[in-house]
């Protein structure tokens, strides 16, 4: 759950913060850092639930607070750079249609998984087109998405490697 950061943190064009230290821009990145860590550490009690191995939990925990914490810091003001986005996304087709390819017996038993990893990528795309549109008049300006393309791109690594862990069971 969150609570609209304009109502909590008052931020508009009269309220804008002089450093990052400062409110209201502390409490948005507080709260815009809230969901990321809470779906990690929902996760990470997920594993604990289901009585993952204590050695698994502690390397998928610090895996995934670590890449977080190192892909927000490292983003930074980093200048829209469109090639690293062309990787990006030509990175995710691969992935995904050697996903397909592994799994293509599979997909015809549970079309709802095709479906899911399709919708997906149909999502991914929008969210890249709506990232780039600040960038379209003057390329160039501004502070880049990269981090959602990186986001994007570990999502369909991760993806990946669990279908090919994935052991084929008989009937």
């Amino acid at each position: 759950m969150s609570w609209d950061p304009g109502a909590v943190c008052q931020i508009d064009e009269d309220n804008l913060p002089q450093s990052f230290w400062t409110y209201p821009a502390l409490c948005f990145t507080v709260w815009g850092f809230s969901v990321p860590f809470a779906l990690i550490i929902g996760s990470i009690g997920i594993l604990m639930m289901g009585k993952a191995e204590r050695k698994q939990v502690w390397k998928f925990a610090l895996g995934t607070l670590g890449t977080f914490l190192f892909i927000s810091f490292a983003n930074g003001p980093m200048p829209h750079i469109p090639f690293l986005f062309g990787i990006g996304g030509t990175i995710m087709l691969v992935l995904y249609f050697l996903i397909l390819w592994k799994n293509a017996a599979k997909f015809t038993e549970n079309i709802h998984k095709l479906t899911a990893y399709t919708f997906l990528m149909v999502g991914f795309w929008f969210v890249c087109g709506l990232g780039s549109r600040q960038y379209q008049p003057a390329m160039g300006r501004g502070e880049s998405p990269i981090d959602i393309m990186t986001y994007f791109v570990l999502a369909m690594w991760f993806f990946w490697l669990s279908e090919r862990k994935t052991k084929d069971t008989p009937d």
